[in-house]
């Protein structure tokens, strides 16, 4: 008997159906119709099956933000499979550890990565077939030979001439990685229900309709890959691809597809805006979209006046799902400028607590007071794959605690302050980095900044401050600056150290961690 439970892959059929005279997905080298996407998806499935793939089995994803990404993606889904994209810019080792955790029964690679695939065929021998995708940066030769079938020139091939096995809500559907800068990544659980509440809350959101279309340049391996496409393929909208960031390209593609909604991360934006953006037809954008790391005062205002006026900035992560769980600024409230900083207030469905670090649900501190962040909502994921009793520890009830600082105003909105493990202590205090850095960035000459605490022998830590300068300043002259600002004394950079570009995790935010790890030793300035 059929149930009444919507899932990932009714959102496909349905489009499919009721939008089959519009382009669904584009990259530089193919375009699909709704109809024609939902052909190759199923054609893709039937070769799955094929290799082995049933309900409830893994298929990896070693491939780029493309059309060929999504028919791979999509054809797990519909056989009730669990697609699992893998981050292509960590090591072989990294790469084949997760493999060995997710043993997928089938790899789908993109040709640009055919001699990672190779090793890691003598490395995962539970991995028993191998499909390759074609993308534009996949290489000529790379496109027709080798022994695996090719996506989407074999797919002609393949029909899936049987009905695959019913799905419920609480199926998982998707094992998403986290974007740890070290180590093996977790594997985070999603259910069609908490994919579905995301795509909802995404159109929701974006007020996304059939007639609007929005591009995505993002890694596959992050959530937000999926945070842009779903609402948009839910809508019967058009998506766009790109295999990487190139801000001409982008701009180029706004004026040929016709965008009509933008999402990039602050520091795309501000390359977008260097770039002649008057050259280009921009005026099919009806909103914008940042996410990931704060944004300056200048930016926030050159994308208002030069992209759009409707700006919106949202707040989540993989484990939130973040279209029904976390937290958005809606343009109007950009109005105050004091606001800028906030990340806004709960999401379609979505609450959200500030608690005493380390405390339960029930410990919730006072509006103003600093606390971690926790969030529910129906996107949140379900848990951690491998790793059950980590997800005990962060997943309480209907809660995720976030690990995120955080303060909630007297208006009720959001204001994170960096990460519990970025707490400083230094002579007894804590010190969270947001603030110092807040104050080092108020100079006109400091173009970026990241505070992190050091050893030392007297203080425990040390307040370190790395700068990227915007014009000349001497670390003297800075710190006098600093030393006005309303930060506390015990709380002030006592090394100021300049250098050309802080170092960015896997989702373009500014890596503390990786500052702490390959700037530690270095004497300071």
């Amino acid at each position: 008997m059929p149930t009444r439970d919507i899932t990932v892959r009714d959102m496909l059929h349905r489009a499919a159906a009721w939008s089959p005279e519009r382009e669904s997905i584009v990259d530089e080298m193919f375009r699909y119709t709704y109809p024609q996407l939902l052909d190759q998806v199923q054609r893709c499935a039937a070769l799955y099956h094929q290799l082995g793939v049933r309900k409830g089995d893994r298929v990896a994803l070693m491939t780029m933000s493309s059309v060929q990404h999504t028919v791979a993606l999509f054809a797990a889904i519909e056989l009730g499979a669990i697609p699992t994209p893998v981050h292509v810019r960590e090591s072989v080792g990294n790469i084949s550890a997760v493999l060995d955790q997710l043993s997928p029964r089938v790899l789908v690679y993109d040709g640009v990565f055919a001699d990672i695939a190779d090793q890691i065929r003598q490395r995962n021998p539970l991995i028993t077939g191998y499909v390759r995708a074609v993308s534009a940066m996949t290489p000529p030769e790379q496109r027709e030979t080798g022994g695996d079938p090719v996506l989407p020139r074999d797919l002609v091939n393949y029909r899936l001439d049987f009905e695959p096995m019913e799905l419920f809500e609480h199926d998982i559907v998707l094992i998403a990685l986290s974007s740890g800068t070290t180590g093996i990544p977790k594997g985070v659980m999603h259910s069609n229900r908490s994919l579905m509440e995301s795509a909802r809350g995404g159109a929701y959101l974006w007020r996304m309709t059939p007639a609007d279309g929005m591009c995505n340049m993002l890694s596959t391996s992050f959530i937000a890959w999926f945070n842009v496409t779903l609402p948009v393929i839910n809508a019967g909208a058009k998506m766009t691809f790109m295999t990487h960031w190139d801000p001409q390209k982008f701009l180029q593609a706004v004026q040929d597809e016709r965008f009509t909604h933008a999402f990039l991360a602050p520091t795309m934006w501000r390359m977008l805006l260097r770039h002649g953006i008057e050259d280009y037809d921009l005026s099919s954008v009806t909103a914008a979209g940042f996410s990931g790391e704060p944004i300056d005062t200048a930016t926030l205002k050159e994308i208002q006046q030069r992209i759009s006026p409707n700006v919106y900035n949202i707040y989540g992560s993989t484990e939130s799902g973040s279209c029904s769980a976390g937290t958005v600024m809606f343009p109007h409230e950009f109005e105050q400028a004091d606001r800028i900083e906030s990340v806004g207030r709960p999401m379609l469905n979505a609450d959200i607590r500030v608690i005493q670090p380390g405390g339960t649900p029930e410990d919730i501190v006072p509006d103003g007071e600093e606390g971690e962040v926790l969030i529910r909502g129906p996107s949140v994921a379900v848990g951690f794959w491998y790793r059950p009793e980590l997800g005990r520890k962060v997943f309480d009830g209907p809660w995720w605690h976030s690990g995120d600082m955080g303060l909630i105003d007297q208006d009720r909105y959001l204001y994170l302050r960096g990460r519990i493990d970025d707490m400083i202590i230094s002579g007894g205090m804590n010190i969270l980095p947001s603030a110092v850095e807040d104050a080092v960035l108020s100079h006109e000459a400091v173009s970026e900044a990241a505070v992190i605490g050091l050893p030392d022998e007297q203080w425990g830590q040390r307040v370190v401050a790395f700068v990227v300068k915007r014009s000349e300043i001497s670390a003297e002259a800075l710190d006098s600056y600093v030393q006005n600002t309303d930060l506390a004394d015990y709380a002030r950079p006592r090394d100021y150290r300049f250098i050309d570009e802080l170092p960015k995790g896997n989702t373009g935010k500014v890596s503390r961690k990786i500052l702490r790890e390959t700037h530690g030793d270095i004497p300071s300035a």
